[in-house]
């Protein structure tokens, strides 16, 4: 591989640890209305740490990535490869499954959608999901005065399970350190310490996951499905670029906004959203 080519790649792959933090900072402030205060009673996690992460200053362990993914109501795949800011159905996903976490429910948003939907002249079906996030936002920002938040402990299996399944795809894939070094410039040294037990930083995982082929959530899976035959293809083919806002989310941005409900029709799309 050219060294250009394999700069870019790098660079590329850095993005994914770039908007990790980005969407832990957005949810933090937007769409859970925390504190850092609030995240070190949920999480035990220290406030200069947590600050440290949202800026990317330091890249977090691995199983500590993950006990942030969790506080969030997300998977790691979703906050490293995605901008969920541009993404009103991954924002709409998080924001339900923390209320569902919290034992909480819709009553209150959804006479407030009824509500609003009653003072429009027309209702966008994308408009809906905006206002719906909203609502939402408003009922977490009330739990959340209610302490209603539970507490998300650090999981040590998650940095075993990394080891475990690193070293099943190293060796059943038959691909040397020299080879993995080179590709995703990761010491030989830190490899070795991997391969021993040494918990990762998500910058790493987010490297290897995607040299493998693999998600990011299967590389810390307890028991993942590695279709070995389907990896050895996919090997190399890891210039994955993190952070875009692709075409399909593009589209989705502009079909929503040109559909146009009832406002009957659009009441009963909350109630299908909130189902």
């Amino acid at each position: 591989m050219k060294k250009e080519n394999n700069n870019e790649i790098l660079a590329n792959l850095k993005l994914g640890q770039e908007t990790f933090s980005r969407n832990i900072g957005l949810s933090k402030q937007v769409y859970f209305g925390l504190t850092y205060e609030d995240i070190t009673r949920y999480t035990g996690i220290p406030q200069p740490t947590m600050l440290s992460y949202d800026k990317y200053w330091v890249s977090p362990y691995i199983s500590i990535a993950k006990q942030i993914a969790e506080l969030y109501c997300a998977d790691l795949d979703t906050l490293c490869q995605k901008d969920i800011g541009f993404y009103i159905v991954e924002q709409l996903a998080i924001l339900k499954r923390f209320i569902e976490r919290v034992a909480g429910d819709y009553v209150a948003v959804k006479n407030r959608m009824s509500d609003w939907i009653d003072k429009q002249s027309h209702v966008e079906e994308f408009g809906i999901y905006e206002e719906l996030c909203n609502q939402l936002q408003v009922e977490i920002g009330r739990l959340n005065k209610e302490e209603r938040a539970v507490n998300i402990n650090r999981d040590e299996g998650v940095a075993e399970n990394f080891t475990r399944n690193f070293n099943n795809l190293h060796k059943n894939l038959g691909i040397s350190y020299r080879k993995i070094s080179s590709a995703l410039d990761i010491s030989i040294g830190n490899l070795t310490r991997l391969k021993k037990g040494g918990e990762p930083m998500l910058e790493t995982v987010i490297k290897l996951s995607a040299f493998f082929g693999v998600s990011i959530e299967d590389m810390i899976a307890s028991n993942p499905n590695f279709n070995y035959e389907h990896l050895q293809q996919e090997v190399g083919k890891f210039n994955i670029r993190f952070g875009e806002f692709p075409p399909e989310g593009l589209y989705f941005y502009a079909h929503k906004r040109a559909n146009i409900l009832t406002k009957e029709q659009a009441k009963k799309f909350v109630e299908e959203l909130l189902s």
